[in-house]
């Protein structure tokens, strides 16, 4: 099971809409945001995160506030990022918040947290007004949450011995099964190779 992301920038659409803006100071934050989306889609995601805090918050802040969150979850700062998406939601329309919660569940899902991750997928989904692909992936991620919500409810907290817990070898094995169960990891298909006579 793989958990779908959607980490999309909230530039303005056009040229246009950045011209009619009014004052030139909004312009150049308009220039800002759309160079850090830029940044941020080739990869560079420090640099990206610098262009959108040299831009002016007073301009776009809802944006701004989820485009630094993706940003922060891109570099695995979950904690931040749910910030920063709660932040864009008080600050932005259904839109924004729609794509926060989806977001900020994803994140929330890779701390581990998966009823809050649960939740905000609901809310998610809640104010999708029944966009196609958006809503199928945050149904998908829905379920998903769900099931690692109950599957760790129900892994009792003392279910190790007392000697495999400071272990690192177990401590190792215990993150490739997180993995495993996440679907952050995917075995190969290969088979095991025949047996023969000479093995033996």
């Amino acid at each position: 099971m793989k958990i779908n992301r959607r980490f999309t920038m909230l530039a303005l659409a056009s040229f246009a809409v950045a011209a009619s803006l009014t004052g030139c100071g909004r312009f150049v934050d308009y220039s800002r945001v759309v160079e850090a989306n830029r940044l941020h889609e080739r990869g560079d995601y420090q640099g990206a995160m610098a262009a959108y805090l040299r831009s002016g918050r007073s301009a776009f802040p809802a944006t701004i506030d989820y485009d630094i969150a993706n940003v922060h979850a891109r570099l695995g700062e979950y904690k931040e990022a749910t910030e920063r998406y709660a932040a864009a939601r008080r600050g932005g329309g259904p839109s924004i918040a729609a794509d926060s919660r989806f977001n900020e569940g994803v994140a929330l899902f890779e701390r581990g947290l998966y009823e809050e991750s649960w939740k905000s997928f609901r809310a998610a989904l809640s104010g999708a007004d029944g966009r196609g692909t958006f809503a199928r992936d945050a149904r998908r991620n829905l379920e998903l949450a769900w099931r690692a919500w109950k599957k760790s409810a129900r892994v009792p907290a003392q279910g190790l011995t007392a000697t495999s817990r400071g272990s690192s070898q177990d401590s190792g094995e215990l993150k490739l099964l997180q993995r495993l169960e996440t679907g952050h990891w995917r075995p190969g298909t290969a088979t095991a190779p025949s047996s023969s006579a000479s093995d033996y």
